[in-house]
C-alpha cells in the first residue's frame, strides 16, 4: 500500500497507502465451541492463567512493551503466540487498576502509542493492531494512521470513509493513554453520506485519512455513489479524484491529505490506481510516497498461472 503526501501553495497533502490486514479475534475462541468439554477447560484455565501473569508482570515491572510481556508468558507457556498475549491484554485494558499501571510510562497500554521514530518509505504492519472491526472487509491496519498523527503533531482529524471504525478507535486511544485531545468526525457512505455531494464539516482539519475502494476488487455497496460500483476506470479515476479534490478543502493550511490506496490486475493487465492523483494539482504537491507491504489478504489465496510470467502477486498498497 502507498501513501503519498501533497502540499499546495495553501497545504501539504499527504498520501499514504496502507495493507489491508484482517486479524479475526474469533479465532481464539473457535476452539472453546467445537472440542470436547474437557479441552473446552483446558482453553479457559489457559486464558485466565495468562491473565495471571500479565497481572504479575505489570505489577512488578510497570508500563512495558509486548514483547517484553509476551516473552514473561512464554517462559510459562511456551508457543503461545503474541497476538494471543494482545487479545488478553486487549479484554482487560477496562479495568481500572491495569490502566493505571499501564499508563505509567505515558504511552499508553503496552506502549501501543508510543511515536514510531523510525518511520520510512517501506513499513510492514504484520499484526494490525486491535482497532476497528476486524472482520470488516478492507480495512486497514491503524499503525500507519498512529504513526502518521504522532509525526506530524496532528489535533484534528477528518475520516470520510469510516469503513469499521480504525481511524476513530485510533485517535480515541490516542486521547485516553496519551493524555492528548485529538477532535474526530467520521462520515460513511453506508450511512447515508457521499464525498462528491455530500456537505462538508465546516471545521478544517490537521489531517484527512482517505481509504477509498480499490476500484472493484471488493463491492462494497449496490449504491451508484459507491467508488466499488464504477464500471470503468476512468470513471473510477475521475470519481477518485473529484473525492479528493473536495476533501482537500477541509484541510488547514499545511495540512495533510492522507490516502490509502492499491493497485489493480484486470485481465492481465496493471492497473496503477493511484496514477491520476499523482498528477492532480488541485490537491496540492505530492510530499512523500510510503509503500506498505500486505498481510493476510484474500488474495493471498488466489492460484497464479506460472504459464504467464507477468502474473506477480501483488503485496503492497501505496
Amino acid at each position: 500500500m502507498c501513501i503519498s503526501l501533497f502540499g499546495c501553495p495553501q497545504l501539504k497533502i499527504v498520501r499514504f497507502n496502507t495493507p489491508e490486514i484482517k486479524v479475526s479475534w474469533t479465532i481464539v475462541f473457535a476452539p472453546i465451541v467445537s472440542v470436547p468439554r474437557e479441552k473446552t477447560r483446558s482453553v479457559i484455565t489457559m486464558k485466565q492463567t495468562i491473565k495471571t501473569l500479565i497481572l504479575e508482570f505489570v505489577a512488578g515491572n510497570g508500563s512495558s512493551h509486548i514483547q517484553e510481556i509476551h516473552l514473561q508468558v512464554a517462559e510459562i507457556h511456551p508457543g503461545v503466540p503474541q497476538h494471543t498475549v494482545r487479545a488478553r491484554l486487549s479484554e482487560m485494558s477496562g479495568n481500572e487498576n491495569l490502566e493505571e499501571k499501564l499508563q505509567a510510562l505515558g504511552e499508553g497500554f503496552y506502549g501501543l502509542y508510543s511515536e514510531n521514530k523510525d518511520l520510512n518509505s517501506v513499513v510492514s504492519y504484520p499484526d494490525r493492531g486491535p482497532w476497528g472491526e476486524s472482520r470488516y472487509r478492507g480495512n486497514c491496519s491503524g499503525y500507519l494512521v498512529k504513526d502518521l498523527i504522532l509525526r506530524f503533531k496532528c489535533q484534528s482529524v477528518f475520516d470520510p470513509a469510516q469503513g469499521g471504525g480504525t481511524v476513530k478507535d485510533v485517535v480515541s486511544g490516542i486521547n485516553k493513554f496519551r493524555r492528548n485531545n485529538i477532535h474526530y468526525e467520521g462520515r460513511d457512505l453506508k450511512e447515508g453520506w457521499d464525498i462528491i455531494t455530500g456537505l462538508m464539516p465546516e471545521k478544517q482539519f490537521d489531517m484527512v485519512w482517505f481509504h477509498p475502494p480499490y476500484w472493484d476488487i471488493i463491492r462494497y455497496s449496490d449504491n451508484p455513489y459507491d467508488l466499488s460500483n464504477c464500471m470503468t476506470l476512468d470513471e473510477f479515476e475521475l470519481k477518485l479524484n473529484r473525492s479528493a479534490e473536495k476533501l482537500s478543502d477541509v484541510l488547514r493550511p499545511g495540512g495533510i491529505l492522507a490516502v490509502l490506496l492499491g493497485d489493480k490486475r484486470k485481465n492481465g493487465n496493471y492497473y496503477p490506481l493511484m496514477r491520476t492523483l499523482l498528477t492532480n494539482p488541485n490537491i496540492g504537491r505530492l510530499k512523500a510516497i510510503i509503500i506498505k507491504v500486505q498481510h493476510n489478504c484474500m488474495s493471498d489465496r488466489k492460484f497464479y498461472s506460472s504459464n504467464n510470467p507477468f502474473l506477480i502477486p501483488i503485496k503492497h498498497e501505496y
